[in-house]
């Protein structure tokens, strides 16, 4: 009896201090967090934790994420639980200075009025951050994109430093070439974001209010003006330039500024000036003039987000990006600069004459001629590291100033024209956003321009990208003649039948030369459709494989574990009936 009541008497103690233990010491216990994925996704990198030191003011932040929106994929899911722990460390970090509120908005209710009241995205179900602070303007991100994962610390910290600092940087205009009819779209945009300063042509020095300046078509500036953005340039100061071969908006035939190519050579880049890049993968219809027939414009490139590069601010939210008469960046051996690409052709692409474009009828030959495999070309780059002047003596009528910098900060475009309204109306395009994040980045101080984005471990290349990219290659080369073709035939067709505008039925044309074209635009989508079928056989085959294999690969794992266990305990039952007792 006595022995039952002291193990009753043990067993209450403990109990007791256990609870005693959990209601006042696990409270005191350091919140202890090991971060072992390749990347180091789930630990805040030291420029986010010293822009976190600096706030001073409170901020809120309301987390909207819909996890049973039927909408949401389940990689969009995982997608919204690995923001949800980022948003936590910002927090912790922050060390009481953000609050955040995780919203799980069911659908018409309160929360998801409010969620789409604030301009929340729900084409996917909500997926968004609002941020706020007492008298100032919130902000907002529509929607975290899961292609946009390793921008994802960038995105969140340019919102809080956003929420901190609300006046619009100064961004300085300087431009060879008006911009005010051609591009009006994209000036509207650069007055709406930035505190924009339009200098003149023959400026010979750039105000220091300047936080980045932009530069376009600087081949048709002044020398003076090329020294004054070089001495902007080597100061520390950044800039972004838009260079080309052969502008479209220049209607002025006057040769170019050859200092440019001197200066471009200073830091690092080079672009041949009479060659153009054609690309047959990536490029789109265009109209040669008002009235007259589109064709396919082997200039005229359509670059889709595979053409960029995914770990740049620059590429926050594209799509895609189209440009025209472009031409081709490249480092020179000897440069000591670091060069990133930005956007790139694909490796149907090669450098033609600029001459050879003079005629329209050269287009199709054109197209053809790039359908073997060659290189990808660099369209536009990131520039960083050091950089010498090319006006080692200054100019005359100026003192000289400085020779080098162990650090410039530039990008440059090899294209102009995706600056124009044509460009920018022709195709669904993130030509603008491209511009202002890049110019955003650019102006955006230390503590922010410093949060460099990480390449994500699921992003790196492996056999199925290979043989996507082999495929469509494959295929863009047997169709490129039949899709031609087929937009010529539709051309013709409306030519020879034009839309009926009247009311009720309309007879049927009998025309010989009309019902050929109609089985002609019958029979090439067939064509086409083959072709694809064919030149994606081996990737679809490999990928039903893939699945079949991951489908039943655990099924057949536990079958047999499950029938070695059955193995075991058979022989154990058997030596047990064979054991002599």
């Amino acid at each position: 009896m006595r022995s039952i009541l002291g193990t009753g008497m043990t067993l209450t103690v403990i109990l007791l201090i256990f609870l005693a233990f959990n209601l006042t010491w696990v409270n005191h216990l350091p919140n202890v967090r090991w971060d072992f994925s390749q990347q180091k996704i789930h630990t805040l990198s030291p420029p986010v934790r010293q822009l976190l030191s600096t706030l001073e003011y409170p901020l809120d932040l309301y987390y909207f994420n819909s996890s049973n929106d039927p909408k949401k994929s389940q990689a969009l899911e995982r997608h919204g639980e690995h923001v949800e722990d980022l948003l936590k460390e910002f927090e912790k970090a922050a060390k009481g200075m953000i609050n955040l509120h995780v919203i799980d908005p069911a659908p018409y209710s309160e929360d998801a009025y409010k969620a789409g009241l604030f301009g929340l995205d729900d084409s996917q179900g909500f997926l968004g951050l609002i941020g706020t602070r007492a008298g100032q303007a919130a902000q907002r991100i529509n929607a975290f994109r899961l292609a946009d994962d390793s921008l994802l610390e960038y995105e969140i910290s340019h919102l809080i430093y956003k929420l901190v600092h609300p006046e619009r940087p100064t961004v300085g205009l300087l431009s060879g070439l008006s911009l005010d009819q051609p591009g009006a779209k994209v000036l509207e945009q650069l007055q709406r974001h930035f505190n924009l300063v339009e200098l003149a042509a023959n400026t010979d020095q750039i105000p220091q209010s300047v936080a980045a300046l932009m530069v376009v078509h600087p081949g048709a500036l002044p020398e003076a003006t090329l020294y004054a953005v070089e001495q902007f340039v080597l100061s520390g100061a950044k800039a972004m330039l838009f260079i080309d071969p052969m502008s479209e908006m220049d209607t002025n035939a006057a040769p170019a500024n050859n200092k440019l190519d001197g200066l471009l050579s200073a830091w690092g880049l080079q672009m041949p000036t009479d060659k153009l890049l054609v690309d047959n993968l990536y490029a789109s219809s265009a109209s040669l003039g008002p009235g007259q027939a589109t064709v396919v414009h082997p200039a005229r490139l359509n670059l889709p987000r595979q053409a960029m590069t995914e770990n740049d601010a620059s590429a926050w939210k594209l799509n895609s990006v189209i440009v025209s008469s472009s031409g081709a960046l490249s480092r020179p051996r000897k440069s000591r600069t670091n060069f990133t690409p930005l956007l790139q052709s694909s490796k149907q692409s090669a450098l033609l004459d600029t001459k050879r474009f003079a005629a329209a009828t050269a287009f199709d030959s054109l197209v053809d001629e790039t359908s073997t495999l060659g290189q990808r070309q660099v369209v536009a780059a990131r520039l960083d590291g050091p950089a010498y002047s090319t006006f080692p003596d200054g100019i005359k009528g100026s003192a000289t100033g400085l020779q080098k910098a162990a650090n410039i900060q530039v990008v440059v475009v090899a294209d102009t024209d995706l600056l124009t309204d044509d460009v920018i109306d022709s195709a669904p395009n993130s030509n603008v956003s491209f511009v202002l994040n890049t110019l955003d980045n650019l102006a955006a101080p230390e503590a922010l321009a410093s949060i460099r984005p990480r390449a994500m471990a699921g992003q790196s290349s492996n056999p199925l990208d290979h043989m996507r990219e082999a495929a469509a290659q494959t295929y863009a080369q047997k169709s490129a003649e039949l899709e031609r073709r087929l937009e010529r035939t539709e051309q013709e067709w409306q030519r020879l039948n034009p839309p009926n505008s009247g009311v009720g039925t309309q007879a049927v044309d009998s025309n010989t030369q009309l019902q050929a074209l109609n089985k002609e635009r019958l029979r090439l989508p067939m064509e086409l459709h083959a072709l694809k079928v064919e030149a994606y056989q081996q990737l679809h085959q490999t990928e039903r494989y893939l699945k079949l294999l991951m489908i039943t690969a655990v099924p057949l794992l536990l079958c047999l574990i499950a029938w070695a266990i059955f193995i075991y305990q058979r022989r154990r039952r058997s030596a047990a009936a064979t054991w002599p007792r």
